[in-house]
This record gives C-alpha cells, structure tokens and sequence, in this order.
C-alpha cells in the first residue's frame, strides 16, 4: 500500500504540473440532477461545445462536481454526454474531470433505490461508472492551482486524519490521497474509510460525514476558517459566494433555476451564469 501511495504521489504531481502549465481555463459546474438541457446552455455559454455539441473548449479544462443523476428528466443523455467531451477533449490537450457525487456513489454501492432507475438499467450503469473509476475517468477530488474540489467538502474532523498521514496537507497531496483511497475502495469494495461517512444530518450512522455526504452547514461549522480553500456542491444555495468568510465556496445552485459556474483564469476564479431558457 506504501508503494502505491507513492506511485501516486509522483504520478499525480507530475499530472497535475503538466497540465496546469497547458490549459488556459478552468471551468467549473456544480450538481447537474439530471437537467440536460441547463447543463448544455452552460457549455455552450462557456465556449465549450459547438452548434452539434462536440467539444470546441481547445486545451481548456471542464471540472463537474458530481450529482450528475436523479431527479432531473434526463441523466442518461448528461451522462453520455461527459463521456464523449471527456474523449474528444483529450484529443486536443483539454480534459474533463467528472468527479463522484453522493449518487453516483450510491449507484457504486448498489444502492438504486435513489437512483432514478430502474434495476436492470441501474446496474448496467453501476459497471460503467466502476471502470471509469478504475480508469481515472471518475475521481473523488481534484486540485488546481491551491483550490480543492470535493463534492461534499472535507471537514476539520477528516482533515486531521489526513494531516497525521501527510507531511504536507495541501490540496495537491489531499486530492491524491482521496483518490487513491476511493479507487482502492471500489477495486476491493471495502467502504470503512471515513471519506464515505454519512453524517446523522444526512441520516447517517455517523457523527461527522465525508467528502460525498456532509452537510454543508455542518461543514463550515466544523471550521473556524478552512486551512485550504475548497469548492463543494452537494447542498443547493441561492447563489456562490466567494467571499463568505469560511474559504469554502458552495456552488450547487440548482441548474433547475440558476445557470451560475465559475471560470478560473491563470488560478482566479470568477462567477459566471448562462441565461435561462425563459430568459432569452
């Protein structure tokens, strides 16, 4: 497990250089549910599609929070849709990072009672996303540029179990140690680790929950200040905030009713929003 560690440690850092020296954006979209239609007016707000919906963001990077199924009308179309802009985007020195969300995870565990789905088609589902995990496609964090991504967020509680096992916990390291532990976990279908915990907020059996379930409230309350800055979805807000004092930033604003993602230019962010349907 130490050796696996370090492989990516160095794998990741050096990953996470090169691509940082070659993508000129960062565009970030929070919890999609579903609502396809939203998600495409973004993309193409964001100069990231064309007319035909294949990728045109050049070497440019889309970075989705998660929450992509459930509840929203059309899932399935969201998510076929991330597939193919994840394989045409790497043909031009783009990417795009689809991170696990609360649902998705679920759908892992072969929970498909809130997946929207029925049995048959959740567990054909539940295979995809698997190899996508084991492939990289899917990951549980991503840094860039000093800012963590998480879905749920990492509370203090967490963070310190981190910090015992880094010497440096930065965003870089903690992104690399989640997705290391996420991917060992589905690999071997072992759960235990705290990043999956759900907090008795949630329902859960546990006191505090982990990066796919907190409790944003019980987040930013878990910290005077957050010693990383972190983007999080999951809990739906009226709008983003950058600047509410926790150097959290909670950008699940319900794509049903608000069209706002961020931009990051040469490492700052900016708020975007793409007009509603009824708006133009």
């Amino acid at each position: 497990m130490l050796f696996v560690y370090y492989y990516y440690i160095i794998y990741w850092a050096w990953q996470t250089m090169v691509n940082e020296k070659i993508t000129k954006k960062l565009i970030v979209i929070g919890d999609v549910h579903g609502q396809y239609d939203s998600f495409v007016r973004i993309l193409r707000h964001a100069g990231l599609v064309d007319e035909h919906l294949n990728w045109s963001g050049g070497n440019n990077r889309l970075l989705q929070m998660g929450d992509i199924f459930d509840r929203g009308p059309q899932p399935r179309m969201v998510d076929d849709l991330l597939d193919k802009l994840q394989r045409q985007a790497g043909d031009v020195q783009g990417d795009v990072i689809r991170l696990i969300g609360n649902h998705e995870l679920e759908l892992l565990l072969s929970n498909y009672v809130i997946s929207g789905f029925n049995k048959e088609e959740a567990k054909l589902i539940r295979d995809k996303l698997i190899r996508q995990v084991i492939n990289g496609e899917l990951r549980a964090a991503y840094a860039y540029k000093g800012y963590l991504f998480t879905h749920a967020g990492v509370t203090r509680k967490l963070y310190k179990i981190f910090e015992m096992q880094l010497d440096e916990p930065n965003a870089i390291n903690l992104s690399m140690l989640m997705n290391m532990i996420f991917r060992e976990a589905i690999k071997h279908e072992f759960y235990r680790h705290p990043i999956f915990n759900i907090s008795i907020t949630r329902s859960g059996p546990d006191k505090y929950g982990g990066i796919f379930w907190e409790d944003l409230d019980d987040l930013l309350n878990s910290y005077p200040v957050s010693p990383i800055t972190q983007i999080v979805g999951h809990t739906q807000v009226d709008h983003i905030d950058l600047n509410n004092g926790h150097n959290i930033v909670p950008m699940d604003v319900g794509l049903h009713r608000k069209l706002q993602y961020l931009v990051f230019t040469d490492g700052q962010p900016e708020i975007k929003e793409a007009p509603l349907a009824s708006q133009v």
